[in-house]
């Protein structure tokens, strides 16, 4: 029997593929997404680790830095209505010495900004959006100005709750995690979806230049995570997956912004951990090129994602975090569904090290579940995993 280790020594072990006491479980930390009835519960993130602590789930708190400067241009935002249009635009302009960024939105019931951000995973259909902020080359110079990383004046308040966060993770042996953008998710939030691939494909040169900038920002935000002392980068690459990039277009346009985020945490000790629920399967061999230490959300439920495939061509080298599907187990499955995803994904995932028990996703986050359902499938699936993953313990 193995000493009993801190949460932060057990997932830390099995990153890098050395032996644990138990497989770690994780709802929140080094994968994206959460649980809602948690946050509400406790939306301290402390008092939140501390509740996951005491049932014995392996945790690490999040950061998440201010994404951009807040000085060097002005922004302005109106509603208008037109008389082919059945609902109000809401209009956003970023207005910059190097020329101005206008962006159209359908104000939809289901519309949830009262301000228009900049990213939004609501801007990205079509039918919603009647303007991308991003379209033509000429919007590139003042994109430029507008993604700077945050300077000196923005960084006070977030370097005390770093410090704060870091102390609670030494005090609790628990790793800090911070959490960054990406470079094809953004891309999608300020073009779309097809006038993204569209321009892969027939204006490739304006695709290069676009992802040049977001890279450069997105590494800016990379590095304020690491000066921030971070043990664990969370990227996402929720749209870099072959949902939507051939893998042909991944390693032209994505690839290198991604090594080169792989290479700048391995100088500094840290440990990065991609984001992508489905549609990974066919870039498994450039994983291994890009040497990233973490594929998670991984659901074994997305399409065509096979567990012991993955293992095979990645389990050696990169560690797995995942294997619960969160919607259709998690929020509306029995407890014997829950129970049996467990052992499935312990039984592919977890032999030779290498692999956190996680769900694929955010669990109970959409209007409308049972709750009180919900909560009887996270604490079943913490039960599960006590029953087949503590029994050498």
């Amino acid at each position: 029997m193995m000493t009993p280790m801190s949460s932060k020594e057990r997932l830390l072990a099995a990153i890098e593929h050395r032996p644990v006491d138990r497989v770690p479980l994780c709802f929140e930390g080094v994968c994206h997404g959460s649980v809602v009835y948690l946050d509400r519960q406790f939306p301290d993130p402390y008092a939140r680790a501390r509740y996951y602590l005491d049932l014995g789930v392996d945790h690490a708190l999040q950061l998440t830095p201010p994404l951009f400067a807040s000085s060097g241009f002005a922004m302005r935002q109106r509603e208008e209505r037109l008389a082919d249009e059945p609902e109000p635009l809401l209009v956003k302009e970023y207005l910059t010495s190097r020329g101005t960024l206008r962006q159209v939105v359908r104000r939809t019931k289901d519309y949830p900004h009262a301000q228009v951000p900049i990213f939004s995973d609501h801007h990205i259909p079509p039918g919603r959006t009647r303007e991308y902020l991003v379209a033509q080359e000429a919007d590139l110079e003042a994109l430029e100005v507008v993604l700077r990383p945050p300077g000196k004046e923005d960084l006070a308040l977030f370097r005390d709750q770093a410090r704060q966060a870091r102390r609670f993770c030494d005090q609790r042996g628990v790793l800090l995690a911070g959490t960054y953008p990406g470079v094809g998710d953004p891309l999608m939030w300020m073009s779309g979806v097809e006038p993204v691939l569209l321009a892969g494909l027939e204006r490739p040169s304006f695709l290069e230049a676009y992802v040049a900038i977001v890279a450069r920002w997105n590494l800016g935000i990379a590095e304020l995570l690491i000066d921030a002392g971070v043990d664990v980068l969370v990227r996402r690459g929720w749209y870099e997956s072959t949902d939507f990039w051939s893998p042909d277009l991944y390693r032209r346009f994505l690839f290198d912004p991604l090594r080169q985020e792989v290479l700048r945490a391995h100088q500094a000790g840290v440990k990065l951990s991609y984001v992508m629920n489905s549609g990974a399967m066919p870039l498994l061999p450039l994983f291994r090129e890009l040497g990233f230490d973490l594929l998670s959300n991984i659901d074994p439920q997305a399409p065509k994602t096979d567990l012991a495939e993955l293992k095979a061509q990645i389990g050696d080298c990169i560690c797995l975090c995942g294997g619960v599907n969160n919607t259709h187990v998690l929020e509306e499955g029995s407890e014997e569904e829950v129970e049996r995803a467990v052992q499935e994904a312990l039984g592919a995932l977890a032999p030779g090290s290498g692999f956190i028990l996680a769900p694929g996703d955010s669990v109970g986050f959409v209007d409308g579940l049972d709750q009180q359902l919900v909560k009887r499938n996270v604490l079943a699936m913490i039960a599960a995993w006590k029953r087949f993953a503590w029994r050498d313990c």
